[in-house]
C-alpha cells in the first residue's frame, strides 16, 4: 500500500511504490549485488516505477533493472504478453553478474498474476456476471476504461451507487 499514483493522463497511467527499509529491490530476497542505475537520486533508490504506456506497453523501473510487458491482444479472451529484463551494460559485464533474483521474483508473480487474470476473464464471461463499481484507489483502471472507451466508441456508463444498485 506504499507509494502514491499520477493522476491518469492521455497516454500513460502509473506511479510508483516505495520499498522496504533493507529492500534494495524486488527480488527474490529484496536484495541485490548489482548498483543502482546511473544517475539515480537516493529517493529513486527506495522507489519502483510502474508505468502503462498506452496501448499496450507495461514499464517496471527498478533501482537496479527495467523490466518491460508487452502485449499484444490476440482475441477477446487471448493476449500474449512478452517480458523482458534490461540491465545495465556496466552491470552485465560485472564477472558476478547474476539476474536469477529479479527474474525469478517476477517469474513467480507473473504466474500469479496470470492465474488471476484468467479466473477473473472466467468471471466476467459468465452469465451471472454484473459489473460492479471501483474502489476508490482504482483510478488508474478508471483512466484505462476511458483511454479504451474514446477508442471504440463506447459511451461511460453512468455512475452507480453501489449501496442502491441491486446485485
Amino acid at each position: 500500500m506504499s507509494g502514491d499514483n499520477e493522476p491518469p493522463q492521455p497516454t500513460y497511467l502509473g506511479g510508483r511504490m516505495d520499498l522496504r527499509d533493507g529492500v534494495k529491490t524486488l527480488s527474490m530476497d529484496g536484495q541485490t549485488t548489482r548498483a543502482s542505475l546511473p544517475g539515480l537520486g537516493p529517493d529513486d533508490r527506495r522507489h519502483v516505477y510502474y508505468y502503462a504506456i498506452l496501448p499496450n506497453l507495461l514499464l517496471n523501473l527498478h533501482p537496479d533493472y527495467m523490466l518491460t510487458f508487452t502485449m499484444w491482444p490476440r482475441s477477446v479472451d487471448r493476449t500474449d504478453v512478452v517480458c523482458e529484463w534490461h540491465f545495465h551494460p556496466e552491470a552485465i559485464a560485472q564477472p558476478d553478474f547474476d539476474p536469477r533474483g529479479a527474474v525469478e521474483f517476477w517469474d513467480l508473480t507473473n504466474r500469479q498474476d496470470w492465474e488471476l487474470s484468467e479466473l477473473a476473464q472466467e468471471g466476467i464471461a459468465s452469465r451471472g456476471y454484473r459489473p460492479g463499481p471501483y474502489s476508490n484507489r482504482e483510478e488508474l483502471l478508471q483512466g484505462l476504461d476511458r483511454f479504451v472507451r474514446e477508442r471504440t466508441g463506447a459511451e461511460m456508463p453512468a455512475a452507480r451507487d453501489p449501496v442502491q444498485e441491486p446485485a
